[in-house]
């Protein structure tokens, strides 16, 4: 069953019991307050009646008793053929008829007597066989406090039935009518109501069959539930949208990057295999220059295998941040000790990447005391990686400088360079993974595009980020925020094991930058 039908259903069932039970409720307390109606007319009609027959023969039994004919019913108390009257006797015997009754018969009723006997007034209904109704209203006859006989008062209420039966008619008709439409308007109303569902239901199979995650609902009431459901769907689309088509570009990505390494490898090992099999003859240069080639081709296989192993390693790491199970180990951490160990390892690369230790001047800036929590060893990571970047990308002649600050609740560490520069489109794109502003130069320096995507998934698995200023020509500031360890330091570190990354805290005058 729809959930359409569904809602048709219970709003028809809904709706109908409610007009059922108004429409019972009204009906019997019509009833209820016409017949209480006729009953006080009937017994106020009765006893004067009965009143005036008492002043007639007051003290004077006898000649009720023999003569009942002259007994004089007030006809104004009648309302001619409406209302008619009789008088009984003590046993139930008819000793008068209003002209007014003519020949209807009037049955004995079992409890009459006996109430009359009680001295209790006495009422029934009757139809007759023509469908004619009538209420009977019986007051006992009191003479000097001795009971005489009865009034018997007969009015017709026809005319009240009829009504009854056809308010009844009427109810229910507007009943049926009101239940058939609530039915129309309900299955109209909620196949408009769940109009949206459908829509979803149709973008979600277009999307599977044509696996185009562009797809998008077009609902415009985002008020609503199913409003609400669509703007959260279009979201959740944007999201895997986003999620396959960096699956995509990392498949290229990886596949690039590898294929330099595994062509050169391959070339080696190709050029090794001739080596091995040409003829070992040809003088002491040949096997010199073979020895020579050797090395070469060894190192260079190296060193290739060495760069595939680290972005294996780099791809795994990020892998983990991804999942949610990048392993920190939190522990108390002098920043500044830090600081110093990356200052003095900055000089062995800036030998291995420029070949020589006087390269590029690397100096200490602003250095406060300052502790975090936090893994040592990842966050050393950062500023290795940070590090090596700016020595990558400044000239020879350059300056790099550390420097550390706390401020406000947070400790900043900085790496400027007087490098080549980003430009403010590619500063929004650096920390992307494989990404590089300089394609070619970077591949020659053996960079892969993961160094600054780890480093801000660290400080982000921290609780902080890492923001960037340049200009180009003129060089590069990036920026580590921490927050900075406001309790007491404990000795004892803390393991937390497959630790889910956390969003980034606002930082004072600096907008975020998404890793």
């Amino acid at each position: 069953m729809t959930i359409r039908l569904r809602l048709t259903l219970w709003y028809t069932a809904l709706l109908g019991i409610t007009l059922i039970l108004f429409s019972v409720t009204v009906y019997s307390a019509l009833t209820a307050n016409v017949r209480f109606q006729l009953e006080q007319s009937a017994a106020l009609q009765a006893r004067n009646i009965a009143s005036a027959v008492v002043q007639q023969f007051q003290g004077d039994v006898v000649v009720f008793r023999n003569r009942a004919d002259n007994v004089f019913f007030p006809q104004v108390e009648l309302f001619a053929s409406s209302v008619g009257a009789q008088l009984l006797d003590i046993d139930g015997n008819v000793l008068k008829r209003s002209e007014n009754l003519g020949d209807i018969p009037i049955p004995h009723h079992a409890e009459t007597m006996p109430h009359i006997h009680a001295r209790k007034d006495d009422r029934f209904y009757y139809v007759t066989s023509e469908g004619a109704a009538f209420l009977v209203y019986t007051v006992p006859l009191v003479v000097n406090d001795e009971l005489m006989g009865a009034v018997q008062l007969i009015q017709s209420v026809t005319t009240a039935l009829t009504a009854l039966t056809q308010v009844n008619r009427y109810l229910i008709l507007g009943t049926t009518i009101s239940i058939l439409l609530a039915a129309i308007v309900g299955a109209f109303l909620a196949r408009r109501a769940l109009a949206p569902i459908d829509t979803i239901t149709e973008t979600a199979n277009a999307i599977t069959r044509t696996r185009d995650l562009g797809n998008r609902i077009d609902i415009r009431d985002n008020a609503s539930e199913v409003g609400r459901l669509a703007a959260t769907f279009n979201e959740m689309l944007d999201r895997i949208q986003r999620l396959f088509q960096a699956q995509e570009r990392l498949i290229g990505d990886v596949s690039h990057e590898l294929r330099t390494p595994l062509t050169t490898i391959q070339g080696n090992i190709e050029l090794l295999q001739r080596m091995a099999a040409s003829p070992s003859g040809g003088g002491a240069l040949r096997l010199e220059t073979a020895a020579e080639l050797f090395k070469e081709s060894l190192g260079e296989v190296q060193a290739e295998s060495e760069r595939m192993n680290k972005m294996i390693g780099d791809l795994l790491l990020l892998a983990q941040a991804d999942s949610g199970a990048l392993q920190i180990q939190m522990a108390v951490v002098e920043m500044d000790t830090v600081l110093l160990e990356v200052y003095r390892q900055t000089r062995r690369l800036v030998e291995h990447h420029k070949g020589r230790a006087d390269a590029l001047e690397i100096r200490l800036g602003s250095e406060d005391q300052a502790l975090v929590r936090g893994d040592r060893d990842r966050l050393r990571q950062v500023l290795v990686n940070l590090a090596e970047n700016a020595v990558k990308y400044t000239h020879e002649g350059g300056v790099v400088t550390f420097s550390l600050e706390n401020q406000t609740g947070w400790v900043l560490i900085s790496v400027a360079d007087t490098g080549i520069g980003i430009s403010a489109e590619q500063q929004a794109l650096i920390f992307d993974r494989f990404y590089r502003s300089d394609k070619a130069r970077s591949r020659e320096l053996g960079g892969s595009g993961l160094g600054l995507s780890i480093a801000q998934r660290i400080a982000h698995a921290h609780n902080g980020k890492i923001t960037v200023s340049s200009q180009v020509g003129v060089g590069s500031t990036f920026t580590l925020w921490l927050p900075e360890l406001q309790e007491t330091p404990s000795e004892t570190p803390i393991n937390l094991k497959h630790t889910v990354i956390a969003g980034t805290q606002s930082l004072p005058g600096h907008n975020s930058t998404a890793a």
